[in-house]
């Protein structure tokens, strides 16, 4: 017999009516019935006189009722006592920027709740420029960012991949088995504003400007809706890491872009002040990414 089946019968001799006391434990009715109807099979005894008016407990219900709540009592009070003994656990805030693995984000989770069973941890998305400012007044505690850290900060890459662009399934570049830095020439291509990833945008301007091509730049401020930003923009490509691609911009054909020499990288970064729980925070994290580099490479 479970605590369960306890309490189930004693909300019923409290409420006097399988009905209310389906209504308070948030069950069936029916269930609530069969499940104690189990519990009288397995004692052998009836305890409740069901009528029209609702049910009475009986010699052996009043007797199952007294006995149960001191369990119940104890169980709680058990319950109580192990929570209070229990030590604190520390709120770790760590910020996600756009373009990453969602695979990878939730293996960090399961390492995170495994390795560092103090933290309670909440993460926060956010674009790299916003991280490092909250980082910077203590609302963050670790930052994953796709810019350089600033000076005065602890900070480690964690991965890099190559930066592409996903163009329209109709545009004719989309039939390219290579895209070159110079086929964006003339092209509408949607980036990323630059206070999300200041960095990358004077990066392509960069480019572009050694190359001598003028593509038609639009910046603006995207983290999960890249394809309703770009069709809002009417943008023939998009600049964007393959994991953002792949997600948000699935039928569009995406290719790193020969000549561009911007790599996405992903940096975790954390005060030098810190508090101790966020050393053990940032080891997982370099685990996950070392991990994911090895099968990367297999």
């Amino acid at each position: 017999m479970e605590l369960r089946h306890m309490r189930y019968v004693l909300a019923v001799a409290q409420h006097g009516s399988f009905g209310r006391a389906a209504e308070a434990l948030l069950v069936a009715q029916p269930s609530l019935s069969r499940q104690v109807r189990a519990v009288e099979t397995e004692l052998g005894e009836l305890l409740f006189v069901r009528g029209p008016g609702g049910v009475t407990p009986t010699a052996a219900g009043r007797a199952f009722v007294t006995h149960a709540r001191q369990v119940i009592a104890l169980a709680d009070a058990t319950g109580e006592a192990v929570r209070a003994e229990a030590p604190p656990r520390e709120l770790v805030q760590i910020g996600l920027p756009p373009g990453l693995s969602t695979e990878w984000t939730s293996h960090v989770a399961r390492g995170l709740l495994h390795d560092v069973p103090g933290a309670t941890v909440r993460f926060v998305e956010a674009g790299s420029a916003e991280q490092l400012r909250l980082l910077s007044q203590g609302r963050l505690d670790v930052a994953l960012v796709h810019q350089i850290p600033p000076a005065g900060t602890w900070s480690a890459l964690v991965a890099s991949e190559p930066l592409g662009v996903a163009v329209r399934p109709d545009h004719p570049l989309a039939a390219s088995a290579v895209y070159r830095l110079v086929d964006l020439d003339g092209l509408r291509v949607l980036v990323h504003s630059r206070d999300q990833i200041p960095t990358q945008q004077d990066g392509v301007l960069a480019a572009a400007s050694t190359f001598g091509i003028a593509p038609v730049w639009i910046f603006a401020r995207f983290v999960e809706h890249a394809r309703a930003s770009a069709e809002a923009a009417e943008a023939d490509a998009v600049l964007a890491g393959s994991h953002t691609a792949a997600r948000q911009l699935a039928d569009w054909v995406w290719r790193p872009v020969e000549g561009l020499g911007q790599p996405m990288n992903t940096w975790v970064v954390r005060r030098n002040d810190a508090r101790d729980v966020a050393t053990p925070v940032v080891a997982v994290i370099r685990a996950a990414a070392s991990a994911r580099t090895r099968d990367a490479r297999d």
